[in-house]
């Protein structure tokens, strides 16, 4: 495959520097950001290896929104920490049973960010180092099956992509694996219900000596139903989603749409690993993505590196190492907003609305130019409003007034960001302004389809504008089986209303 050229590489606008050995702490090291078109990247490792994976994230990016639109690829910003070595992302990985998971890299898919984590790959000389990264973007750009799809489709498609590679106007993907093959061929498959009934907590999913097989054999299958030699067999499972989007469970979903029973699937695709038979799927390209890519980099200071850690741990869950790295930020930069930036993302994840808004409220006032300060500290007005004992459901004027205003900032900062754009359309309701709230929760829908609390929510302002019958019939789809219990109890009510 051809590498992309970073133009601040070539023009040597960012100084690389000899990479800092391995007894200083992560925290001291020179970290830098570099910003593509679609991704802040942000590392202390060698400098043209960091762009070389930019770089291959804008190729892969660019490649799959000519095939599904831009749309597709359309998202709140995301991070890419990139750590120098595996060892030194072990202590910023998310943790099972106490302990670092097994994980080469991961994705980490927010309402407010999307993370992708991952280690230099050393010194490998071919494209396999790549597989992990896009394998993980993989995840973020197929968000909107995420609560329908089971776990082994989520992870065999993303191994399908995660063999990206292109040659002139040319790209291709479900390319044979190798180690995967190597172990499929040392170890029986999985029975397919036992394969289908893994989940996030099982131990086949999580732990270092039972993963393995569960990645390999549903890269399998997602490769036999999509790319393999039995042309019924791939034309029927295109019918496996829409039928899960119906409302269908996955096994019920499943055996409706390939029409064939698990025991005689299992034979066949015994028989597809036997044949060794896997050519992968290519289409062309509108445009040639191995175009050079420009990027701007920057030198991060102290407390911005602070800042970054503790919200990488913040977001797997960590969060009492997540706050000491915000106070020793707030230590070294107190008139800095991004601690307090820190300290309110983590009083959010704790619950502690008033000392969310505090925070927020400190940082806008030393200037913050993070979205996500105006937007948060929005939503914690609205909440402490919301739940005063005398709201009665009610906003007073003058909040819903001073909501309405920081959210036009966040959206000056990040036009395309749902959770400002359905908070936005909420209060534009109790305001009184219903159309303009149904414009903002169109949006809402239209940036994450895949979010139910944002249809209901334009239901409802559906109901308030009198659109009746298209109010019933998005409530309607809101009452299939895949839908959380809490918007279908919702849903019902407001059609019991309608009625």
């Amino acid at each position: 495959m051809k590498r992309l050229c970073l133009l601040a590489a070539l023009l040597g606008i960012f100084p690389v520097a000899a990479a800092p050995t391995k007894d200083v702490p992560l925290v001291q090291r020179p970290w830098f950001a570099a910003r593509t078109a679609h991704f802040n990247v942000f590392s202390c490792g060698e400098p043209q290896s960091v762009f070389k994976v930019a770089a291959q994230f804008e190729q892969f990016c660019e490649a799959y929104s000519s095939l599904a639109g831009a749309q597709a690829v359309a998202s709140p910003p995301i991070s890419v920490l990139v750590f120098p070595d595996h060892e030194s992302m072990k202590p910023f990985l998310p943790l099972y049973h106490g302990q670092p998971e097994n994980l080469a890299g991961f994705f980490n898919h927010g309402t407010d960010e999307n993370l992708i984590v991952l280690s230099l790959p050393g010194a490998r000389a071919d494209n396999a180092q790549f597989n992990v990264i896009f394998h993980e973007y993989t995840h973020l750009l197929l968000r909107r099956n995420d609560r329908i799809w089971p776990l082994w489709l989520k992870e065999g498609m993303a191994e399908i992509y995660s063999t990206f590679t292109t040659s002139g106007n040319t790209a291709y993907i479900a390319l044979p694996i190798e180690h995967h093959l190597q172990l499929l061929e040392s170890k029986p498959l999985l029975p397919l219900a036992e394969l289908f009934a893994v989940n996030n907590d099982s131990p086949d999913y999580n732990e270092r000596d039972r993963q393995g097989l569960f990645y390999a054999e549903s890269w399998l299958l997602a490769q036999f139903l999509t790319a393999g030699d039995n042309p019924i067999l791939k034309a029927r499972f295109r019918q496996f989603t829409p039928l899960l989007q119906q409302g269908q469970l996955p096994l019920q979903a499943f055996t409706n749409a390939l029409q064939v029973l698990l025991p005689a699937l299992e034979k066949e695709l015994r028989r597809y690993l036997e044949n060794k038979t896997f050519t992968g799927i290519s289409f062309v390209l509108p445009d040639n993505v191995n175009a050079p890519k420009s990027l701007t980099t920057c030198a991060l200071t102290p407390v911005e590196v602070y800042f970054r850690l503790g919200d990488e741990l913040l977001r797997v869950g960590r969060l009492d190492e997540a706050e000491k790295l915000f106070v020793t930020a707030q230590q070294l930069a107190p008139a800095s907003p991004l601690p307090c930036e820190g300290l309110g993302l983590l009083a959010v994840r704790r619950g502690q609305t008033d000392e969310a808004v505090r925070q927020f409220h400190t940082a806008i006032q030393r200037g913050s130019v993070n979205f996500l300060a105006y937007y948060f500290y929005a939503w914690g007005e609205f909440h402490v409003a919301a739940e005063a004992p005398d709201a009665q459901g009610r906003l007073p004027k003058t909040t819903a007034l001073e909501i309405h205003n920081d959210l036009l900032q966040s959206f000056a900062l990040m036009p395309d960001f749902g959770p400002a754009h359905e908070l936005f359309g909420i209060v534009e309701l109790a305001r009184g302004n219903a159309a303009m709230a149904e414009l903002h929760l169109q949006r809402a829908v239209q940036l994450e389809p895949e979010n139910f609390y944002y249809q209901l929510a334009l239901a409802n302002a559906q109901l308030q504008n009198g659109e009746k019958e298209t109010a019933r019939r998005a409530l309607n789809a809101l009452l299939l089986p895949n839908v959380e219990t809490k918007v279908r109890t919702q849903a019902e009510a407001l059609l019991r209303k309608l009625n």
